[in-house]
Protein backbone atom coordinates (compact mmCIF):
# COMPACT_ATOMS: atom_id res chain seq x y z
CA UNK A 1 0.00 0.00 0.00
CA UNK A 2 1.23 3.49 -1.26
CA UNK A 3 2.48 5.70 2.28
CA UNK A 4 0.66 8.52 3.54
CA UNK A 5 1.17 11.96 1.64
CA UNK A 6 2.82 14.28 3.20
CA UNK A 7 0.39 16.14 2.24
CA UNK A 8 -2.95 14.77 3.28
CA UNK A 9 -5.65 17.38 4.39
CA UNK A 10 -6.05 15.63 7.22
CA UNK A 11 -2.91 15.22 8.08
CA UNK A 12 -2.14 18.82 7.51
CA UNK A 13 -5.29 19.31 9.63
CA UNK A 14 -4.52 17.73 12.59
CA UNK A 15 -0.22 19.08 12.61
CA UNK A 16 -2.02 22.53 12.61
CA UNK A 17 -3.78 21.76 15.50
CA UNK A 18 -1.45 20.49 17.44
CA UNK A 19 1.39 22.68 16.41
CA UNK A 20 -1.50 25.72 17.36
CA UNK A 21 -2.48 24.18 20.51
CA UNK A 22 1.02 23.88 21.48
CA UNK A 23 1.92 27.54 20.77
CA UNK A 24 0.70 28.52 23.85
CA UNK A 25 2.27 25.93 26.13
CA UNK A 26 5.92 26.97 24.77
CA UNK A 27 5.08 30.50 26.18
CA UNK A 28 5.57 28.98 29.02
CA UNK A 29 1.96 30.90 30.20
CA UNK A 30 0.09 30.29 33.23
CA UNK A 31 -2.31 27.38 32.23
CA UNK A 32 -5.12 29.78 33.52
CA UNK A 33 -4.26 32.23 30.67
CA UNK A 34 -3.64 30.05 28.01
CA UNK A 35 -7.36 28.79 28.83
CA UNK A 36 -8.68 32.83 29.29
CA UNK A 37 -6.85 33.14 25.77
CA UNK A 38 -8.39 30.21 23.77
CA UNK A 39 -11.96 30.83 25.53
CA UNK A 40 -11.71 34.65 24.26
CA UNK A 41 -9.40 34.48 21.18
CA UNK A 42 -11.93 36.15 19.39
CA UNK A 43 -12.59 38.90 21.36
CA UNK A 44 -8.59 39.39 21.71
CA UNK A 45 -8.32 39.60 17.84
CA UNK A 46 -11.17 42.27 17.64
CA UNK A 47 -9.02 43.90 20.48
CA UNK A 48 -6.14 43.71 18.92
CA UNK A 49 -7.07 45.21 15.59
CA UNK A 50 -9.00 48.12 17.20
CA UNK A 51 -6.11 49.00 19.35
CA UNK A 52 -3.67 49.14 15.77
CA UNK A 53 -6.57 50.88 14.23
CA UNK A 54 -6.76 53.88 16.94
CA UNK A 55 -3.09 54.05 16.60
CA UNK A 56 -2.52 54.29 13.21
CA UNK A 57 -5.27 56.83 13.26
CA UNK A 58 -3.26 59.11 15.64
CA UNK A 59 -0.25 59.00 13.29
CA UNK A 60 -2.23 59.86 10.85
CA UNK A 61 -4.13 63.20 12.59
CA UNK A 62 -1.15 64.08 13.68
CA UNK A 63 0.75 64.18 10.88
CA UNK A 64 -2.12 66.10 9.61
CA UNK A 65 -2.00 68.55 12.52
CA UNK A 66 1.82 68.95 12.02
CA UNK A 67 1.51 69.71 7.95
CA UNK A 68 -1.39 72.03 8.78
CA UNK A 69 0.58 73.65 11.54
CA UNK A 70 3.48 74.39 8.71
CA UNK A 71 0.82 75.67 6.33
CA UNK A 72 -0.50 78.05 8.98
CA UNK A 73 2.69 79.35 9.75
CA UNK A 74 3.63 79.93 6.04
CA UNK A 75 0.47 81.65 5.13
CA UNK A 76 1.40 83.80 8.25
CA UNK A 77 4.11 84.58 7.18
CA UNK A 78 2.87 86.03 4.01
CA UNK A 79 0.29 88.32 5.10
CA UNK A 80 2.71 89.77 7.84
CA UNK A 81 4.53 90.70 4.81
CA UNK A 82 1.93 91.90 2.42
CA UNK A 83 0.82 95.62 2.15
CA UNK A 84 -2.39 97.03 2.82
CA UNK A 85 -5.22 96.39 2.11
CA UNK A 86 -3.95 93.09 0.94
CA UNK A 87 -2.39 92.53 4.23
CA UNK A 88 -5.60 93.08 5.97
CA UNK A 89 -7.60 90.83 4.24
CA UNK A 90 -4.65 87.87 4.17
CA UNK A 91 -4.61 88.01 7.99
CA UNK A 92 -8.20 87.58 7.66
CA UNK A 93 -7.93 84.57 5.26
CA UNK A 94 -5.42 83.10 8.05
CA UNK A 95 -7.67 83.28 11.08
CA UNK A 96 -10.32 81.36 8.90
CA UNK A 97 -8.56 79.06 6.82
CA UNK A 98 -6.53 77.73 9.76
CA UNK A 99 -9.00 78.14 12.94
CA UNK A 100 -7.40 76.24 16.14
CA UNK A 101 -3.45 77.24 15.15
CA UNK A 102 -1.56 79.73 16.52
CA UNK A 103 -1.52 81.26 13.33
CA UNK A 104 -4.70 82.20 13.71
CA UNK A 105 -4.52 83.49 17.47
CA UNK A 106 -1.48 85.88 15.74
CA UNK A 107 -3.77 87.01 13.23
CA UNK A 108 -6.58 87.85 15.06
CA UNK A 109 -4.07 89.86 17.68
CA UNK A 110 -2.57 91.45 14.57
CA UNK A 111 -6.16 92.62 13.06
CA UNK A 112 -6.87 93.79 16.56
CA UNK A 113 -3.80 96.14 16.78
CA UNK A 114 -5.19 97.51 13.19
CA UNK A 115 -8.29 98.41 14.96
CA UNK A 116 -5.87 99.94 17.44
CA UNK A 117 -4.74 101.95 14.96
CA UNK A 118 -7.86 103.06 13.57
CA UNK A 119 -8.76 104.51 16.78
CA UNK A 120 -11.37 101.53 17.79
CA UNK A 121 -10.39 101.08 21.03
CA UNK A 122 -13.36 98.84 22.09
CA UNK A 123 -13.95 96.84 18.83
CA UNK A 124 -10.17 96.34 19.92
CA UNK A 125 -10.15 95.43 23.36
CA UNK A 126 -13.11 92.69 22.46
CA UNK A 127 -10.59 91.42 19.57
CA UNK A 128 -7.86 90.80 22.37
CA UNK A 129 -10.15 89.45 24.87
CA UNK A 130 -11.81 86.91 22.63
CA UNK A 131 -8.38 85.24 21.58
CA UNK A 132 -6.87 85.29 25.08
CA UNK A 133 -10.05 82.99 26.30
CA UNK A 134 -8.56 80.89 23.67
CA UNK A 135 -4.82 80.35 24.81
CA UNK A 136 -3.33 79.38 27.72
CA UNK A 137 -1.42 81.31 30.68
CA UNK A 138 1.61 79.93 29.59
CA UNK A 139 1.70 80.37 25.80
CA UNK A 140 4.09 83.67 24.77
CA UNK A 141 1.05 85.53 22.92
CA UNK A 142 -0.81 85.71 26.52
CA UNK A 143 0.91 88.79 27.63
CA UNK A 144 1.03 90.81 24.33
CA UNK A 145 -2.72 90.31 24.39
CA UNK A 146 -2.97 91.50 28.00
CA UNK A 147 -1.17 94.36 27.44
CA UNK A 148 -3.08 95.08 24.50
CA UNK A 149 -6.22 94.55 26.39
CA UNK A 150 -5.62 97.41 28.79
CA UNK A 151 -4.02 100.00 26.57
CA UNK A 152 -7.34 99.06 24.42
CA UNK A 153 -9.42 99.79 27.87
CA UNK A 154 -7.34 102.81 29.02
CA UNK A 155 -7.88 104.05 25.30
CA UNK A 156 -11.43 103.30 25.38
CA UNK A 157 -12.42 105.29 28.74
CA UNK A 158 -12.90 101.97 30.50
CA UNK A 159 -10.46 102.56 33.38
CA UNK A 160 -11.35 99.71 35.44
CA UNK A 161 -11.40 97.23 33.17
CA UNK A 162 -7.64 98.82 32.22
CA UNK A 163 -6.92 98.78 35.93
CA UNK A 164 -7.51 94.84 36.19
CA UNK A 165 -5.09 93.92 33.21
CA UNK A 166 -1.99 96.10 34.34
CA UNK A 167 -2.46 94.71 37.57
CA UNK A 168 -2.37 91.14 35.78
CA UNK A 169 0.80 92.88 33.92
CA UNK A 170 2.61 93.60 37.48
CA UNK A 171 2.49 89.56 38.05
CA UNK A 172 3.90 88.38 34.22
CA UNK A 173 7.52 88.39 34.48
CA UNK A 174 9.13 90.96 31.83
CA UNK A 175 5.95 93.34 31.87
CA UNK A 176 6.41 94.44 35.29
CA UNK A 177 7.03 97.80 33.90
CA UNK A 178 4.40 98.41 31.29
CA UNK A 179 1.67 97.38 34.10
CA UNK A 180 3.58 99.79 37.05
CA UNK A 181 3.56 102.22 34.57
CA UNK A 182 -0.12 102.09 32.84
CA UNK A 183 -1.54 101.90 36.63
CA UNK A 184 0.05 104.54 37.95
CA UNK A 185 -0.88 106.35 34.80
CA UNK A 186 -4.38 105.95 35.55
CA UNK A 187 -4.41 106.79 39.07
CA UNK A 188 -2.83 110.07 38.06
CA UNK A 189 -5.53 110.86 35.63
CA UNK A 190 -8.12 110.84 37.76
CA UNK A 191 -6.69 113.12 40.16
CA UNK A 192 -5.55 109.53 42.74
CA UNK A 193 -1.88 110.82 43.46
CA UNK A 194 -1.13 108.99 46.22
CA UNK A 195 -2.55 105.99 44.88
CA UNK A 196 -0.20 106.66 41.80
CA UNK A 197 2.92 107.21 44.28
CA UNK A 198 2.45 103.59 46.27
CA UNK A 199 2.42 101.54 42.85
CA UNK A 200 5.79 103.27 42.15
CA UNK A 201 7.25 103.14 45.54
CA UNK A 202 6.17 99.56 45.60
CA UNK A 203 7.62 98.72 42.40
CA UNK A 204 10.80 100.37 43.85
CA UNK A 205 11.59 98.33 46.28
CA UNK A 206 12.00 95.43 43.85
CA UNK A 207 15.27 97.90 42.24
CA UNK A 208 17.73 97.33 45.78
CA UNK A 209 21.08 96.17 45.31
CA UNK A 210 20.93 97.47 41.68
CA UNK A 211 22.90 100.43 40.44
CA UNK A 212 22.45 104.32 40.83
CA UNK A 213 23.07 104.37 37.42
CA UNK A 214 20.62 101.94 36.23
CA UNK A 215 18.02 104.23 33.85
CA UNK A 216 15.28 102.48 34.55
CA UNK A 217 15.76 103.31 38.40
CA UNK A 218 16.54 106.66 38.12
CA UNK A 219 13.20 107.28 36.07
CA UNK A 220 11.37 105.87 38.22
CA UNK A 221 12.74 108.06 41.03
CA UNK A 222 12.41 111.04 38.41
CA UNK A 223 8.23 109.95 38.58
CA UNK A 224 8.35 109.48 42.32
CA UNK A 225 10.06 113.04 43.14
CA UNK A 226 7.15 114.59 40.43
CA UNK A 227 4.49 113.13 42.34
CA UNK A 228 5.74 114.09 46.16
CA UNK A 229 6.05 117.52 44.67
CA UNK A 230 2.55 117.68 43.26
CA UNK A 231 0.84 116.65 46.55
Amino acid sequence: MAGQSAFDSHQVQQSSHSEGSGLLEHLNLPPVVIRFIKKNKRNLQIGVVAVLAVVTCTILYDSYQSNRIQKASAALAVAMQAAEPERHEALIGVAADFSGTPSEYWANAELAHEQMKAGKFKEAAEQYGAVRKKISGSDPLFALLTFGLAQANEAAGTFDAAIIEYKALQKIEGYEREGVTGLARIYESQGELKQALNVYEEYQATFTGKSQDDPAKAELEEKIARLKAMQ
